[in-house]
C-alpha cells in the first residue's frame, strides 16, 4: 500500500474520532481505540490524575461526559502523520479546538493531541492519545447569534 493511501486511512480515523465525539456516540467513539488504548491528559482538566486505560475506563469517563452534553464541536488541524517503517504503526500530531455545551453551561478547550496508532484487522486504531491542554474553561454564552 502506498504511503499516500496509508496517510489517507489514518486521516479518516482522525475524522471518525471527531465525528463520533460530535455525535456524542460513545460506541462509535470507542471503535477508534484498541481494547487497551490509553488516553492521557483528560482527567487533569478536572483536577484528577492518571491516564484512562482500556475501553472500560474510556467508556466510564466519556460515556458520562457525553450524557451531560447537548452538543459538541471539535475542529482539528493535523500537523503531522508519520508512518512507521513497518507500515503498521503511525504517529500523528494535531491541534484541537473543542467547544461543548449542556444544561450546566458551555466550555472551550484548546490543545494538542499526540497519538500512537496501529493497523488492526478493523483498520487504524489509537493505542495512545496524549492531550496537552493549552486552555480550558467555561464560556459565557451571549445568546443567539
Amino acid at each position: 500500500m502506498s504511503e499516500r493511501k496509508i496517510k489517507q486511512d489514518v486521516r479518516e480515523l482522525l475524522e471518525h474520532y471527531s465525528g463520533a465525539a460530535a455525535r456524542l456516540d460513545i460506541d462509535e467513539y470507542l471503535e477508534c481505540f484498541t481494547d487497551d488504548g490509553v488516553m492521557h491528559g483528560i482527567l487533569e482538566m478536572f483536577g484528577q490524575t492518571g491516564p484512562l486505560v482500556g475501553k472500560d475506563a474510556l467508556r466510564g469517563f466519556f460515556g458520562q461526559a457525553f450524557d451531560g452534553l447537548e452538543w459538541l464541536v471539535q475542529l482539528n488541524s493535523i500537523t503531522d502523520i508519520n508512518i512507521g517503517e513497518d507500515g503498521d504503526t503511525a504517529t500523528t500530531s494535531l491541534g484541537v479546538q473543542e467547544r461543548a455545551g449542556g444544561a450546566n453551561g458551555s466550555i472551550i478547550m484548546l490543545g494538542r493531541y499526540d497519538d500512537r496508532l496501529v493497523l488492526t484487522d478493523d483498520g487504524w486504531k489509537f493505542t495512545e492519545r496524549r492531550l496537552t491542554v493549552y486552555k480550558f474553561g467555561s464560556v459565557a454564552d451571549g445568546g443567539a447569534a
